[in-house]
């Protein structure tokens, strides 16, 4: 038993199968293009398009992003040089009624004290003018006693009381 195998015929291949197949490629070839060739580039196309418009939305939503951080820092900065100035006129205002406060405190003892002195005054001499009158009476008394008649008491009472008058001009 022989096994007859043609190695030639089998690595050669046969012309008209060749020239079939060639042409059947052609018409798939040509039916490609005729019918899905314009449909597939616009899908690609549209791909394309649709891909380019959502990079340039990123692209987009990405400087607005950095744009609204800018924006932020700039407001936070804003709002804390404002907090800065809020609690300086705070301060300042609150140091402002502080002297105010010790101002009118200070007014309001002094005006005490004038009061306290002028009060201490006009009792020292209330007492005074009772004490005068109090020595005349009893000058005019003793006066009386030692003379025995009280003739004249309003002269006397004159005489004493600028004897006094001189005794405190002196005293003071």
């Amino acid at each position: 038993m022989s096994i007859n195998v043609d190695i030639v015929g089998q690595l050669v291949p046969n012309p008209i199968s060749m020239l079939v197949q060639l042409c059947s490629t052609l018409v798939l070839f040509l039916l490609i293009k005729k019918f899905l060739w314009k449909p597939v580039q616009n899908f690609f196309n549209a791909r394309e398009n649709a891909m380019q418009a959502d990079l340039k939305a990123a692209s987009d939503a990405k400087a607005a992003a950095e744009a609204d951080r800018k924006e932020a820092g700039r407001q936070l900065q804003d709002a804390s040089g404002k907090a800065d100035e809020i609690v300086n006129a705070a301060v300042k205002e609150a140091k402002a009624q502080k002297y105010a406060i010790l101002e009118s405190a200070g007014k309001e003892a002094d005006a005490e004290k004038r009061r306290a002195h002028e009060q201490i005054e006009n009792e020292r001499q209330a007492m005074v003018d009772s004490m005068k009158n109090e020595m005349i009476n009893v000058a005019l008394d003793a006066a009386g006693k030692l003379i025995g008649s009280k003739a004249d008491e309003e002269t006397d009472r004159q005489a004493v009381d600028a004897f006094v008058k001189e005794a405190s001009a002196h005293d003071q």
